[in-house]
């Protein structure tokens, strides 16, 4: 079954900003071109950790109104402009699709594609994943749901693939950078982590990480991947988003993966 992996993606999508060897001091300003100063100047390393300071457009009503009456997604550009009414002045870790957005608008401009197939060059081909589907197109995965909504990218996967994909995804990134670099701490409660941090674009547990994930939500899903570093081994699960909750679902991934 293809499932709509949601914010699952952002883990990709970090690893092709870090695939293009983007430097993470620099301003996204330097990648993006006409961005508002608001956010022209937020840095790479800032965004892929979401301590950039920005906010997240789910805060706008008018975006959750949109959704739920199975409107079509706006612009880029009127997303942007729209969240401009926002503060964007948060200290430390607060979770930005948009800072996600300004990091998939980068990656685009770099490879001169698309955002599936700048994952496919850049991250699926190279470390020989298989299962993803381009997903720009309302689906029965979601009936009558744009996914355009998820600036930030997503893509359907088959829910067999998820955790040898994500797998595959972090042996990568501890055979080259480490998965404690860059690692911030998560000040949320009830996490379902003892040590929740973040680490360009995954979930952590402990420092050094012992556990590294992502989780997705949307209309229709919610969904967690989990993989305890030690052994290796990779657990997943999806669930129906009005009755599934992510904390719960990150204690019964442990269980399984002996965490």
């Amino acid at each position: 079954m293809d499932l709509p992996v949601y914010s699952i993606s952002k883990p990709f999508l970090a690893q092709a900003v870090l695939q293009l060897g983007l430097p993470l001091d620099a301003s996204i300003g330097e990648f993006v071109s006409n961005l508002a100063p608001i956010y022209a100047g937020r840095s790479i390393g800032a965004l892929l950790n979401h301590t950039s300071g920005l906010d997240d457009y789910s805060q706008l009503p008018e975006y959750g109104a949109a959704v739920a009456n199975l409107e079509s997604a706006w612009s880029r550009e009127e997303l942007l402009e729209r969240s401009l009414a926002l503060p964007h002045a948060n200290e430390g870790f607060r979770y930005s699709n948009i800072g996600y957005l300004l990091l998939r608008m980068a990656v685009e401009r770099a490879t001169g594609l698309s955002y599936f197939d700048s994952l496919q060059k850049l991250v699926f081909d190279p470390l020989a994943i298989t299962g993803h589907l381009e997903w720009e197109q309302p689906t029965d995965a979601v009936p009558g749901y744009d996914p355009k909504w998820v600036y930030s990218g997503t893509f359907l996967e088959g829910d067999a693939n998820v955790a040898e994909s994500f797998g595959l995804l972090i042996d990568w990134r501890a055979a080259t950078i480490g998965l404690n670099v860059g690692l911030t701490p998560v000040p949320y409660p009830n996490t379902g982590f003892d040590e929740p941090g973040y680490g360009f674009g995954t979930m952590n547990d402990g420092n050094p990480v012992r556990l590294v994930g992502h989780g997705g939500g949307g209309p229709g899903w919610g969904l967690m991947v989990l993989m305890n570093v030690a052994t290796g081994e990779v657990a997943f699960e999806a669930g129906i988003d009005e009755v599934w909750n992510q904390t719960e679902a990150i204690g019964r991934l442990r269980e399984q993966l002996g965490a």
